[in-house]
């Protein structure tokens, strides 16, 4: 019997246009695949929605708060419903910068230094760490409200951002939006050098990409803007770091637990020959532009809609708490 699929896009979070895009992309591979696929964007009666159909698996092509951090997951779990990527537990410690750090120093895998300031932290100047350094969301992705912080003279830009615009539009530019981390950010050490992105599957650290964005780092524009970033594939670096890249890619992976598919990113600094470890990413992007697909067909010749597939039975495998 085919299985009875929904595709839960849309959603609350900053990264809600991304979400759509991943789920029509997800929605059209599907019905290549001639499974029963049901889109659904989420909202606040998103509970009585999946009572309704009773779907056999949920394909979570959310991103950002409330899709990737652990709490649709929850409800899955509640609700009985079988779904795609990693659990709860996973889930929310990758989507929080803070704590996943802290899982990356523990198991001996390096990472930028840094820790959680807040908003008056960033109004004072009450920073430790010299320029240049990067100030971003502790839970938020689709590098949404990064800064990269060079001089003074940005610091105070920023600054004049900040205490020009009210609460609402502070929280919407610089934080997340999950209630509990609303009002935190992580300030870390910038790293120059390579940008990597390395992509799990099944269990396998499968291949690492160097992308090469057109402006000062990998922003938003560029990973969702055809032409804004180039992209090279096996990463052009020594072969023992990219060796290392695919361990720790794995080995956070499999020590968070992750299910079917991660992305994690990296930056090299060739002149200090260091590599750092910036996040790993338990839901990555789905779009046509999105790296774990580019690298899926790179290094093992696996198509979207195979992608897909892959991710849907391997899903339909796994079990929830109440089985």
């Amino acid at each position: 019997m085919t299985p009875t699929i929904v595709i839960l896009s849309g959603g609350f979070s900053r990264e809600r246009e991304i979400s759509l895009m991943s789920g029509k992309a997800v929605k059209k591979a599907l019905d290549s695949l001639s499974y029963k696929a049901v889109e659904i964007d989420v909202d606040s009666k998103i509970a009585e929605k999946l009572k309704k159909i009773n779907p056999d698996l949920a394909f979570i092509a959310l991103h950002g708060a409330y899709g990737e951090d652990g709490c649709i997951q929850g409800l899955l779990e509640i609700l009985g419903i079988k779904y795609t990527h990693s659990r709860v537990m996973a889930s929310a410690v990758a989507m929080n910068k803070a704590m996943s750090k802290h899982i990356f120093w523990s198991i001996g895998i390096n990472t930028p230094k840094g820790y959680v300031v807040n908003r008056e932290d960033v109004l004072k100047n009450n920073i430790k760490i010299s320029y240049p350094y990067v100030l971003k969301p502790i839970n938020e992705g689709s590098s949404i409200g990064v800064h990269i912080i060079f001089s003074h003279e940005d610091y105070l830009k920023l600054k004049n951002m900040f205490a020009a615009r009210n609460t609402e539009i502070q929280e919407k530019e610089l934080v997340s939006a999950t209630p509990m981390t609303r009002d935190l950010m992580i300030i870390e050490e910038y790293i120059s050098g390579v940008e990597l992105q390395t992509a799990v599957l099944l269990d396998e650290a499968i291949g690492t990409m160097e992308i090469r964005p057109k402006n000062k780092f990998y922003n938003y524009e560029a990973k969702y803007t055809d032409g804004f970033a180039e992209y090279i594939f096996p990463a052009e670096i020594p072969d023992n770091i990219y060796k290392m890249t695919l361990e720790h890619a794995l080995k956070v992976h499999q020590f968070l637990g992750c299910k079917t598919i991660s992305r994690s990113d990296f930056r090299y600094n060739p002149k200090k020959n260091t590599l750092k470890m910036l996040e790993i990413n338990t839901h990555p992007g789905f779009t046509e532009l999105s790296l774990v697909p580019k690298i899926a067909k790179s290094t093992k010749g696996i198509d979207f809609n195979e992608l897909v597939k892959i991710i849907v039975e391997d899903s339909l495998q796994h079990k929830n708490i109440k089985d």
